[in-house]
């Protein structure tokens, strides 16, 4: 699978190194490679299996076609938890937005947000590219 830096993921995290929710060791040693086991598809690492890292995103209920989120609890200092929200089509993942769940309502925003970013992609083909793991 090839895995593509968006835009809004760029963003994403440099807010959130910004904001100190993660160093760039601790970025390197943990979140990044377990982004890079999306390369071989979500099937190929047992850690996928694992429904409090890996699942469907979800909007009222209502699971967002295409979209997945990756979950990190009790992450770093502050024992938060870091999501990052990804959109699999094609053969290709597109990392779409990084945040910190504080609560549901956090999570609601971030995947209505999320949504309109998945028809972004799909649909209309509007997604600035920054990069490609």
């Amino acid at each position: 699978m090839e895995l593509i830096i968006t835009e809004w993921a760029l963003s994403s995290y440099i807010g959130l190194l910004d904001k100190h929710v993660f160093t760039k060791e601790t970025f390197q040693k943990i979140i990044r490679p377990d982004v890079l086991l999306l390369k071989k598809g979500a099937e190929s690492d047992p850690k996928f299996e694992n429904r409090k890292f890996w699942g469907p995103a979800t909007y009222q209920g209502r699971v967002i076609h295409h979209g997945w989120k990756m979950k990190w609890h009790n992450f770093g200092n502050g024992k938060i938890q870091l999501r990052l929200a990804v959109v699999v089509v094609n053969e290709r993942v597109f990392l779409c937005q990084g945040y910190v769940k504080r609560d549901d309502k956090v999570d609601q925003r971030e995947m209505a947000l999320f949504m309109n970013r998945v028809q972004k992609i799909i649909l209309n083909k509007q997604v600035i590219i920054r990069g490609v793991l």
